[in-house]
Order: C-alpha cells, then sequence, then structure tokens
C-alpha cells in the first residue's frame, strides 16, 4: 500500500491543507464542523473534472485579495466524489430516476465481448450504414418526403397545402401565359417563390385605379385583372409549400443518384393541370408507397443489434433476416437508379451471408440475452437486498431501453406502478442512501482509483449506516469499495468507533484496511493526527482515570469523577455525593441540596467521604478555594490545553453569572457550547482522548478570549 498526499489551499477557509491518503484503504478523516470538509470534497472534486477553483477563492475584505485557490496535482487517474453536487446531478433528473443507467449498471465484460462477437458478425450489414455514406444519407432524407405529403396507411393527404398542390397550384407556372411575363422570377427557384409571391399579392391589395402601386405608370387593367386572378390562385402560400418540399425532395434525389429523372419528368408533366390532379395524385403516392418500403427496410436493418432484437426475433432469426432483403421489384419506378440497384445489391447479398450463419448468430444473441437477463436479476436482487436491511420501503427495478440503454424505477412496497417523481416522494435520507448505492456502482463502472465519500452516513440511521457501510465494501458482490482507495471525510464519530475500536469489519468478514485521522483547522491550516486503537477510550474509564490522577488540575479531577459518578451509579441525582459535586462545580461556598436547601455539615461530611475514595486529602472548603475564580482565570490564561481551559471557562462562568449572561447576549453559540456537555462523546460511552483530540470552533474559543479581556477578567 503505497501513501499519497493531497496538497490544498486558499479554499474558503482553508489557507493549506496536506493529507495523507493510503492506497487500498478506507482513509477516514473526522473532524468538527467548521474544519472545512465540504471544502475538501469540492475542491478535489473540481480539480479532477478540470474546473476553474475560483469559486472557493477565501473571502475577503482586503481589495487586493489576490490569493489563489489551488489543488496539487492530485496522484489518482480517476477521482469520484458523493456529495450534494452528485446527488443533484445524477439522481432524479429524468424519468428515468438515475443518468446513465445502462452504462452504471449493466455495463459487463461478458456482454461486451458477446456484443462485439455479434457486432462483428453483422458488421458487413451494418457498415451499410456505418461505412456507405449514400445510404446513410437516403436513409435519414427519406422522412422528409412522407412528412410532406402526410402519407399515412397507404395514401396520402388530400387536405390543405397538398390539395392545393394537387389541383395544380404552387407549381407549373408557366402553364398560364398570362402569368409568361413574371417568368424570371419563378423559373429560377422555386423556394424563393414564396417571398415574390407575397409582395405580388400585397400589389394587389394596394392597386387604386389604373395605376401602377410601384411605378404609378398606366396599367393595362384587362391583362393586369386576369394576371391578379391567377396569381391568387396559384400562388397559395400552402401550396407553394408543398410544392417546394416535394420538388425539392425530387432534386436532391436526384442529384444525390437516387432517384430517376425519367420518373421525375412524368410527375414535373401533371403540375400546374387540375385536370391531372387524380394522376399527379397516383404519382405522388407511388413515390411515397416506395420511400416508405425503403425506409422500413432500411431501418430494420439499423436496428438489428444486440440490444434491440426481442426475444421472439430470436426464435425466428432466419425469417428476421429474410424480412430485411429489400425486393427491387417494390422500387420500380423512382429509386431504380444505377446507385439504388448496387445499394440495393450488396445488401441483400450480405443478409444472404447472413443467413447462412444464422445459427451461430442465434447462438450468440441468445447468451447475450441470458447474460444481460442474469446481470439485470443480480442488480435488482443486490439492490433489494440492501432496500430490505435498511428499512427501506421500496423496490428496485431496471428495464432495457433500446441499445446501451436503460431505464431504473422506483415501486412502493404492495404497489405495482413506480413513483412518477420519486424525489417529492422520498425522504432526505432515502434519497441519500439510495444515492450512495448507486455511486458504488457508477464509481467502479468508471473505474476511480480515488473515491471521496463527504459526510456519507451522518445523517442516517443505524439501520441505513449498517446497511450502506457493509454494502460499500462487502466481500461477497463484484461491485463493492473492497480494498479500493476511499477517503471518507465525516464528523460522525460512530465510523471510528465501529471500524477503528469495533469489530464491524471483522464480524462480517470485511477486508479493506482502516485508517483514521483526526483532523483540525487551526487558522487555515489543516492539521491531522492518527486515531489509534487505544485513542478510543471508555468513557467509564476515562472519567476515572481523569478522575484519580493527582497531575490534573483539580477542576478537571472534580468535572470528570461526577460524570464517572452519572455513568456508574443508578439514581445518582438521589445521591449526597452528586449534590456535592454539583456545588463544587458551581462554586457554592454554601452548597445546597437537591430541593436548594442548605446542607447541614452532616451531610457535607457524607458526600465528601465519598469523594475522597476517588480525590482524597481536601474537605469541601479546600476544594472550593482551589476553585475559585482567580485561580480558574490564571488556569484559562496559562493552560495550553485546550480541553482544560474550555473546563475552567466553564466553571468561572458557573460563579460569574452576570458574565454568563452577558456572554449569553454577545456569544450565544459559544454560550451554549459551554453549557453541553463535551461534544466529542458519542452515546456516553466512548470519546477521544480529550487531552490529544478535544476541539472547539475556533471562532467560538476567539469570542471567549475577546469577552475576557474586554471585560478584564484577570487574576489582578
Amino acid at each position: 500500500m503505497a501513501d499519497r498526499v493531497i496538497e490544498i489551499g486558499n479554499c474558503n477557509n482553508i489557507t493549506e491543507a496536506k493529507f495523507l491518503i493510503i492506497e487500498n484503504t478506507l482513509n477516514i478523516k473526522y473532524g468538527c464542523n467548521g474544519t472545512g470538509k465540504s471544502t475538501i470534497s469540492e475542491a478535489i472534486r473540481l480539480k479532477a473534472e478540470g474546473n476553474d477553483l475560483a469559486i472557493l477563492k477565501p473571502f475577503s475584505d482586503e481589495e487586493d485579495n489576490d490569493v489563489d485557490p489551488y489543488v496539487k496535482d492530485i496522484p489518482f487517474k480517476k477521482v469520484k466524489v458523493f456529495n450534494e453536487n452528485y446527488i443533484k446531478q445524477y439522481l432524479f433528473t429524468q424519468e428515468s430516476i438515475f443518468k446513465d443507467s445502462y452504462s452504471v449498471l449493466l455495463q459487463s465484460n461478458e456482454c461486451e465481448e458477446l456484443s462485439k462477437k455479434i457486432n462483428d458478425l453483422l458488421m458487413e450489414l451494418q457498415s451499410s450504414f456505418s461505412k456507405d455514406d449514400s445510404i446513410l444519407d437516403l436513409s435519414k432524407m427519406l422522412t422528409e418526403y412522407m412528412l410532406a405529403v402526410n402519407y399515412k396507411s397507404g395514401s396520402i393527404s388530400r387536405r390543405g397545402g397538398l390539395g392545393e398542390f394537387l389541383k395544380g397550384n404552387g407549381a407549373g407556372f408557366e402553364k398560364h401565359q398570362e402569368l409568361d411575363s413574371y417568368k424570371p422570377f419563378y423559373s429560377s427557384d422555386i423556394a424563393s417563390v414564396s417571398k415574390w409571391a407575397d409582395w405580388r399579392t400585397a400589389g394587389i391589395n394596394h392597386m387604386k385605379g389604373i395605376l401602377c402601386p410601384f411605378c404609378t405608370s398606366s396599367m393595362d387593367l384587362p391583362t393586369i385583372g386576369k394576371q391578379n386572378e391567377t396569381i391568387k390562385k396559384v400562388f397559395k402560400k400552402s401550396a407553394i409549400k408543398t410544392a417546394t418540399q416535394v420538388l425539392d425532395y425530387l432534386k436532391s434525389g436526384i442529384e444525390k443518384g437516387y432517384i430517376s429523372e425519367e420518373a421525375e419528368t412524368t410527375l414535373l408533366g401533371y403540375l400546374g393541370d387540375e385536370d391531372k390532379a387524380d394522376e399527379l395524385y397516383a404519382e405522388l403516392t407511388q413515390l411515397a408507397a416506395e420511400t416508405e418500403y425503403l425506409y422500413k427496410k432500411l431501418i430494420s436493418i439499423s436496428n438489428f443489434k444486440p440490444m434491440n432484437v426481442t426475444h421472439d426475433q430470436l426464435m425466428e432469426i432466419e425469417k428476421c433476416l429474410k424480412a430485411m432483403q429489400i425486393d427491387r421489384k417494390i422500387l420500380k419506378k423512382y429509386y431504380t437508379t444505377d446507385l439504388m440497384k448496387n445499394s440495393v445489391d450488396n445488401i441483400n447479398t450480405k443478409i444472404e451471408e447472413l443467413l447462412n450463419k444464422s445459427g451461430q448468430l442465434k447462438g450468440l444473441f441468445f447468451q447475450h440475452e441470458y447474460k444481460l437477463k442474469k446481470l439485470i436479476d443480480d442488480r435488482k436482487d443486490d439492490i433489494n437486498n440492501f432496500f430490505t436491511l435498511a428499512g427501506f420501503p421500496y423496490k428496485f427495478d431496471i428495464k432495457e431501453d433500446g441499445e446501451r440503454k436503460a431505464k431504473t424505477y422506483l415501486i412502493p412496497l404492495g404497489r405495482a406502478k413506480a413513483v412518477y417523481n420519486p424525489v417529492s416522494h422520498l425522504s432526505w435520507g432515502e434519497r441519500n442512501a439510495f444515492a450512495l448505492v448507486m455511486f458504488i456502482f457508477d464509481a467502479i463502472s468508471e473505474n476511480a482509483d480515488l473515491i471521496v465519500l463527504d459526510d456519507p452516513i451522518v445523517a442516517f440511521d443505524n439501520n441505513k449506516k449498517f446497511a450502506v457501510i457493509r454494502r460499500m465494501f462487502d466481500n461477497q458482490q463484484e461491485i463493492t469499495f473492497r480494498d479500493k482507495t476511499v477517503l471518507m471525510l465525516t464528523h460522525d464519530l460512530q465510523p471510528v468507533i465501529d471500524y477503528i475500536h469495533g469489530s464491524f469489519f471483522k464480524a462480517y468478514g470485511l477486508t479493506t484496511v482502516v485508517r483514521a485521522d483526526y483532523i483540525l483547522n487551526e487558522n487555515g491550516f489543516i492539521r491531522e493526527q492518527p486515531i489509534e486503537d487505544t485513542d478510543l477510550l471508555n468513557t467509564v474509564i476515562l472519567t476515572e482515570s481523569f478522575a484519580k490522577d493527582e497531575e490534573k488540575p483539580l477542576f478537571v479531577r472534580i468535572v470528570n469523577f461526577r460524570k464517572y459518578y452519572e455513568l456508574t451509579t443508578s439514581d445518582y441525582k438521589k445521591s449526597v455525593c452528586y449534590d456535592v459535586l454539583s456545588n463544587l462545580i458551581h462554586g457554592r461556598i454554601n452548597p445546597k441540596d437537591g430541593q436548594k436547601q442548605p446542607m447541614t455539615q452532616e451531610v457535607i461530611n457524607e458526600g465528601m467521604c465519598e469523594i475522597d475514595k476517588i480525590i482524597p486529602g481536601y474537605t469541601y472548603d479546600t476544594m472550593i478555594s482551589k476553585l475559585d475564580s482567580s485561580k480558574l482565570i490564571e488556569e484559562i490564561h496559562t493552560n495550553t490545553n485546550i480541553y482544560y481551559k474550555i473546563l475552567a471557562i466553564r466553571l468561572l462562568f458557573e460563579r460569574e453569572k452576570d458574565l454568563k449572561k452577558q456572554l449569553k447576549k454577545e456569544y450565544p453559540a459559544a454560550c451554549k457550547f459551554l453549557n453541553e456537555t463535551n461534544h466529542i462523546e458519542n452515546d456516553y460511552v466512548f470519546q477521544l482522548n480529550p487531552e490529544k483530540y478535544f476541539s472547539i470552533p475556533e471562532v467560538y474559543i476567539n469570542g471567549i478570549h475577546d469577552f475576557i479581556e474586554k471585560h478584564r477578567i484577570n487574576n489582578d
């Protein structure tokens, strides 16, 4: 296992961070909120994706803040990061609940190899499209004509622009002698006729008497009137649009060698002649029938690929192949050029070659179908087993959706239909749990060599935490983070306890090596310190040892003794010893019992007698004198251990109530922190050794120091 170092600087609240990553290991970086864990995650993601880091530039009041965020070259080739951005980018963005479901869930070497063998057999046939530019181009343009004539169920439309076209309008203008003088405007380019016709028709509406609306010369009204009547009839926009589409299609087909010039000549002879509407209809229909026939054949050939072939097609593959053959007798009038004859013969020859290999082809198709179905079933079982373990009230389903495509669904338990809009039905925790499992498949499918998890399980209940972590590193699964290089950034101590101190991985046969570090942000500089098994101490043992340690300050011993007493004594609040300890912590010269009544000396002595077993050699009065404000202030100013400092501050404000109220007003968050018990605990059972790992957000400790200086709390 190799050691790698990632360096980050000038990103949000991080001036500099250097942290160690051990390859093929779960690297846990544990730190409190505000340390910069999400900044680390986002900086790595932006760098890995080649994006600008400018959005992480630290805020500054200085006008010349010219520091640039940086992440030094990451010593990994492919990085995948799980965070909020990942969930927004990949989950619930479309009908399928996960983006690119096929490549993430159904990509497999076995299926890819079988698909390649099938494609190798189909290569000659498929090359009709991939290598023959004329066929590829033709298959794209065929639909243009069918749309122009609205060809459906064996017939073309007789309405709208096509209906006008059949009446002789929109083209064939040379058949109207009264329009001969306008020939230069419509004979060169049919597409430009509509613009000229708009202009000419508008002129009709602006005529005034015998004057021309353009040059004001006198007009021959009988001649102009006849022209106007013809123009209004034959230059209708809808007719010209349809004529343009049909004639452009013919022109393009002839130029590219698909359509016979002789056939076009016949069709053009019927344009502009209302008496030949039936003949024109028959020609347009014949062209449409040949076009549709050719289009369907070419589409069926292009779609003949592993992911598109149905089981029924596999059962009758010979029949399927024969159905793709193109009968040149159907293409008897329009698509009769030498190019089309050669292309059709080439396609038919390749289909014949495939028919001779149909047994081999069928066998490969069946193997691919079986492997893909098994893969789908395995993925569904895997994810649904996770759902059951995590208490997830949904069933997962995945279905093929064309070539190299798939859709994924969530179906509520007890129902048949999938959730239409899952993001609005799932809780935040459910979305994250599901996203994490999808992320496992995604990261492995992309062969990521560094996997970053930004607080992945902190908000989960215990069932989901257990289910997600076990699934991540499961030795029994093919798709897993087992022995991968994983960086987990978290402020949840539970993983550290479970994976470093506990036997979670060992108990479930998980072989991935786990390492944990405590990270601390000291004025922008990230410092990390390894967390060993011996650093995770049983709270009962830890508090007892602190209470008995004569080398530790008295206030540290008393605070820990009271916690030890709480952990080991039933009904401790009814105990005289507990009342005396609480009075010492609150600094009462005249102690009171649980009912706020003055304690008798006899009761005080009873409590001190029990305290003497752990902290011997003191009377109540001598303890109180050693815990007065002046001595606590001295500890605050001189003690370098942050844990001791915070306990001293806490006891000081128990004695200085007015100052405590003022602190609450000026620094409410810091006051709340002081009022609560040590935040590094977990379930009151384990905690990190506070002498080594105690932390408080820097803004709080700075605020408290400022407050102490401001109110001149000193030992004068």
